[in-house]
């Protein structure tokens, strides 16, 4: 190329000139095929991810029914369903591919990389990021199959972006309006909390078990509007519940780990499972939120009906039962132990010439003689203590906060002439001076829900081991287990049977007139009957301090 001049100096200043105009035009050109190749790359990588997904469609419509998809190894009869091996083997890969992703390590995807750009002429500048590109296609691919098998992701209507259309397409026509978007479940959920502390005075306790529930639920099955729900996706959740260990929720750290991982967790330690009683529950918690939903209009009561109703689960309440009660060697060895025969001063577990007639020595008693729950006797104030009639009794009513399990459990229970014997009365109105002192004043208040048998809970435990206690199933509920059992062994007639379940604050299994109109059995008549319950195995004659009768 001629610079047409013959000066030294002047060649030299116009070489110059030229170099840098061509080094110009150079990343001029460069940049414009960079922005082309990174156009073709999103549409090549949409174009991948679509084939990804329409060959896991196509396994899907070529597989057996109740076969997997991916998991080649699992037959009939194996561990597991079909559906479980399936979700191993593509959560495993997904897992392994981000890992990859978020190391940098692409080779898997190399080999894949140089094909499409073979195919699709593209310059080496972006071979690193096609390779990127296609994992994370393959990651989000993954997903969609994870969400497919769980039935949460469409298969044949796909809702993944449509292609771009190519430059000589004319822009299409604005889309309609949309109506206003419905609320999820998940914005609803600070309201229905509202209500339920405020309407249906639920305790802390209540609030945070539900919470929990909707927690999980939201997790598996997606945060959607209350109406876009489906009844599959309560089976799915309550499948799920089954599938988690038994220990869930008792460690903080459970809400921060993936459900997923804690049930393969539990497969490969082969943890015991929750039992349906404890989905039930879920269950419970679940409808009163899509009641919730209903009475707001964010749901039909055919589609909370549909939603809900007619989940079958498991019946174990007889075998819990039986193996809650106390045995009656076990209720020898306990009564038999310190605190009713003598204690040291300072420690409960220890011999020593002391009997303390505090909250710990009574409410042990009181549940064994009444059958009455831990905390409708450790709340109990002293105008909660009458006598009706010349009988004397103990009034178990919602008040000051106090919360009942149920309508039926408000009632009034006659004392056990044993525990009249043993000076309940006057330990009672000694340590109650006015109508509003609690019966237990060293039992102090915890939690937001001010309940005083958290500490009796937490040292039974540790008490009744000390002597040798430590079946599994046994609890302070045992007592109560144990009393309406023996009791029942004890009667013989239908209206002994109807003061049982009016004592024990159960549903007495009459018609709807019954239980409106009828006032209950006279104190007399329940006294009579409650003196059945006897403990022969049992002898706390010492701790008398007077005859009398109830």
């Amino acid at each position: 190329m001629s610079l047409r001049t013959r000066h030294f100096r002047e060649a030299e200043h116009r070489a110059g000139l030229l170099d840098r105009a061509f080094d110009d035009a150079l990343a001029r050109a460069r940049a414009a095929v960079s922005s082309g190749a990174h156009a073709d790359l999103n549409a090549i990588l949409r174009d991948y991810l679509r084939a990804a997904l329409e060959r896991d469609l196509e396994r899907r419509l070529d597989r057996l029914p109740g076969h997997p998809v991916y998991a080649h190894w699992w037959e009939p009869g194996d561990p597991g369903t079909a559906t479980e091996a399936d979700l191993r083997v593509i959560r495993e890969t997904r897992a392994n591919m981000a890992r990859d992703l978020a190391n940098g390590t692409l080779a898997d995807m190399e080999e894949e990389a140089d094909a499409i750009m073979r195919r699709h002429g593209l310059p080496e500048e972006v071979r690193r990021r096609l390779a990127l590109g296609l994992a994370e296609a393959a990651v989000r691919a993954w997903d969609v199959a994870e969400r497919r098998t769980l039935g949460s992701a469409p298969l044949v209507m796909d809702d993944e972006p449509a292609p771009s259309p190519p430059p000589s397409a004319p822009s299409p026509a604005p889309p309609p309006p949309q109506p206003p978007a419905k609320p999820s479940v998940s914005s609803l959920v600070e309201s229905f909390f509202e209500r339920r502390a405020k309407r249906d005075k639920a305790t802390f306790k209540q609030i945070a078990m539900e919470r929990t529930t909707l927690r999980l639920f939201l997790e598996v099955c997606g945060d959607r509007p209350a109406d876009a729900l489906h009844r599959g996706d309560v089976t799915r959740f309550l499948d799920t519940l089954r599938q988690l260990p038994s220990t869930y929720g008792k460690s903080p750290k459970d809400k921060d780990r993936s459900i997923s991982d804690l049930i393969a967790e539990a497969d490969a330690k082969g943890k015991q499972r929750l039992t349906d009683r404890t989905a039930q529950r879920h269950h419970t918690a679940l409808s009163q939120f899509f009641q919730f939903a209903v009475d707001g209009g964010h749901l039909t009561v055919a589609g909370r009906t549909e939603l809900v109703d007619g989940h079958r689960f498991r019946e174990e309440r007889g075998a819990r039962e039986q193996r809650d009660m106390f045995t009656p060697d076990e209720l020898r060895v306990l009564f038999s132990s310190p605190v009713w025969r003598g204690r040291h001063h300072f420690f409960r577990e220890k011999e020593g010439p002391e009997i303390i007639r505090d909250g710990f020595f009574w409410l042990p008693i009181l549940a064994l003689y009444h059958g009455a729950r831990l905390e409708e006797l450790a709340d109990l104030k002293r105008r909660d203590l009458r006598c009706d009639g010349g009988v004397w009794c103990i009034n178990i009513t919602e008040a000051d906060g106090r919360r009942l399990k149920n309508g039926n459990a408000d009632r009034v229970v006659p004392l056990h002439p044993e525990v009249i014997r043993m000076g309940f009365l006057e330990d009672a109105l000694k340590a109650a001076p006015t109508p509003d002192a609690p019966l237990f004043p060293d039992l102090p208040q915890r939690g937001k829900d001010k309940r005083r048998g958290v500490d009796v809970t937490k040292w039974f435990t540790r008490y009744r081991r000390k002597f040798g206690l430590d079946r599994p199933g046994l609890s302070f509920h045992s007592f109560r287990h144990t009393a309406i059992t023996r009791l029942t062994d004890a009667i013989t007639t239908e209206q002994q049977r109807r003061h049982r379940d009016r004592m024990m604050g159960h549903a007495s299994g009459g018609g709807e007139g019954d239980q409106r109109y009828d006032k209950g059995p006279g104190l007399k008549a329940l006294a009579e009957t409650l003196a059945l319950l006897r403990f022969p195995e049992v002898d706390l004659s010492h701790l008398y301090t007077a005859e009398r009768t109830a």
